[in-house]
């Protein structure tokens, strides 16, 4: 069986000149919305593991090419990435690691381990298109009895924080864990801090009202987010923390239902959800 890394490679020489950063915002041709000159995009991305809809004819190095290539796609500078295995049974590889190498070169990337699991890792993580990190750190999330670990994963960059989690639905306690460790980091910072995840939570949920005693939610909340719950709510989000930044202006919020890279409903079983801003 060929090494995933070396079809990687591969691929990442031909997405680099399909989808490269190198052409002009003006020659965005896709069902994407195009960034807004000078915006910062930050997008929330479930990825069921790179496997939910995996076969014969899909297999895993379609499904990470088809994912980083709709990052590319997108236009995204920052992901919030839950569901990632790492080194396991189930995905013996990296799987951060492998999207952050098919988005190409200048991909900054760190992983929050949820759990052990079938002799590997299972967590979240963030990759963003910049420089190392200046700091990076992940906290272990308090669940209930007998429900799955959480993790909240956090990479600080020169201008802004981006974290990420994936929380147990019907769980306000693990909220008020987030937002009381996160005001401790950054409550009194001046840099903006953006919070993106599958809340497992609807926007008018007691969850989601816990969130908004510390953060606004700057991501769309009218469109589901889930490929496989046709007609449910929003679960998935990108937040920004009420501290002594200045709340950075929202353009624009989309879920991305259509990509040029591909099948969406294939990639995942959540749609991406990015939301434009201005710092």
């Amino acid at each position: 069986m060929k090494s995933i890394y070396s079809i990687i490679a591969a691929v990442s020489i031909s997405l680099l000149a399909a989808c490269g950063g190198a052409a002009p915002e003006a020659e965005h041709n896709s069902p994407i919305a195009a960034k807004p000159k000078g915006a910062l995009r930050i997008m929330s991305y479930n990825v069921g593991a790179i496997g939910k809809f995996v076969d014969e004819t899909f297999t895993k190095e379609d499904n990470v090419k088809l994912l980083a290539q709709t990052i590319l796609e997108s236009q995204a500078d920052a992901v919030a990435i839950q569901e990632l295995d790492s080194c396991n049974t189930r995905n013996n590889y990296f799987q951060l690691k492998a999207v952050a190498d098919v988005c190409g070169e200048g991909w900054d990337y760190f992983y929050g381990p949820a759990i052990d699991y079938r002799g590997g890792k299972y967590g979240t993580g963030v990759a963003a298109k910049q420089k190392s990190a200046i700091k990076t750190l992940y906290i272990p999330v308090p669940v209930q009895e007998k429900r799955e670990a959480r993790v909240l994963t956090i990479a600080e960059y020169k201008n802004y924080v981006i974290a990420c989690t994936h929380l147990n639905g019907g769980d306000p306690e693990q909220v008020k864990f987030i937002n009381t460790e996160i005001k401790k980091l950054y409550g009194d910072s001046k840099k903006p801090v953006f919070l993106g995840g599958d809340m497992n939570a609807f926007p008018d949920s007691d969850m989601m009202n816990e969130f908004r005693k510390e953060w606004t939610i700057i991501s769309q909340t009218a469109e589901g987010t889930t490929v496989v719950t046709v007609g449910k709510p929003c679960i998935d989000y990108v937040l920004q923390l009420n501290n002594k930044a200045k709340p950075a202006k929202v353009l624009g919020s989309a879920v991305v239902r259509k990509a040029n890279a591909g099948d969406m409903k294939k990639a995942s079983d959540h749609y991406a959800v990015y939301v434009d801003v201005k710092l």
